[in-house]
This record gives C-alpha cells, structure tokens and sequence, in this order.
C-alpha cells in the first residue's frame, strides 16, 4: 500500500469527505469546531489527509507545542480499515514530526461502554504502532480518557500545561 499524506484546508477538495468522515467517526459529544483548526494562522492546529491512490483514506488533526504534537482526532474510512491504513498513517505522521512526543488520547475501558469492545481495539492498535500508557488521565464533555505516547513520556503537570499554552496562544478552542 502507498499512503500519501497532505494538508487539508479550506480550499481542499476532499474537505466535504473529510467533515463527513468528522462527524460519522466521532460522537457530537466529542467533536468541537473543525473550522477552527481550518481558520488557525498560528500553525499550532494542521490537519493532514491520507490518500491511497489519490482517494481521501482518513484524516488526522494534530495540535503542535513545543517538542510535542497531540493527535486529537485520528479516523479512517470505514472501508479502509484493517488494511494497515492507519498503522501507515501513523508512521507517516511520525515522519512528518521527527524528534517530537506524539500523543494521543483514547477512550478509557469502560465494562459499561456501549464500545467498549472498540475501545480495547483501539488501545491496542495504538500500542502496536508503539505507543504506550502515559499515566495521564482525564474527564471531557462526559466521557473518560488516558493519554498514550509515542517518543518519550510525559507527566499529568506536562500533558496540562501543554493545554494552558495552546489556550494562550491560540484561539481555536475560543468560544
């Protein structure tokens, strides 16, 4: 498989595929303003495309700080999926951000999750792409999350303060 990644912006055409695939694989609970990270100057938020064979794969959106680039949503096409699409995806991204902590945040296993099947699924990908547990846990619009990391490791004090700098320095989480 030859996976291509690509910035998506406004001016993208896949960017209609891409919101639908935003709002099929993430809960309304779970998703914020994508238009945001499309309007952000600062380059603090990108999101990147994956292609095969010139058709959208996936999406990724990634928020950068310092040493550390946090992947807050990662999806691919459900037809896409257990073909090894989002493990060359992952590697892309790697790639694209040498040197840098990679992070990802998952759904914490819950026995009375609907998903929770998915979510031991999920973690488990994310651990055969090299990233481990962090330690890091946390609450967001009702649902449980832990951090794992690629790259290095990271503290609770270090995974929040990289929050309080994107919100200094961005706008795109502003109301």
């Amino acid at each position: 498989m030859v996976l291509q990644l690509d910035k998506i912006t406004r001016r993208s055409p896949e960017l209609p595929e891409a919101l639908r695939l935003y709002e099929s694989a993430f809960p309304a609970n779970e998703r914020w303003g994508i238009e945001r990270v499309l309007d952000d100057a600062t380059g603090i938020s990108e999101m990147f495309g994956f292609y095969e064979a010139g058709a959208l794969a996936g999406f990724a959106i990634l928020l950068n700080w310092g040493d550390m680039a946090h992947i807050i949503y990662f999806a691919v096409e459900e037809n896409m999926r257990g073909r090894g699409v989002g493990s060359e995806a992952l590697r892309l991204i790697r790639a694209l951000k040498p040197g840098r902590r990679l992070l990802v945040d998952i759904e914490r296993h819950r026995p009375d999750a609907d998903n929770n099947a998915q979510r031991r699924r999920r973690k488990a990908f994310y651990e055969r792409s090299g990233y481990a547990e962090a330690g890091v846990y946390y609450s967001w619009q009702g649902e449980d999350y832990e951090i794992m990391i690629s790259g290095g490791e990271i503290s609770r004090a270090e995974y929040f303060r990289f929050w309080h700098d994107i919100d200094e320095n961005s706008e795109i989480f502003a109301g």
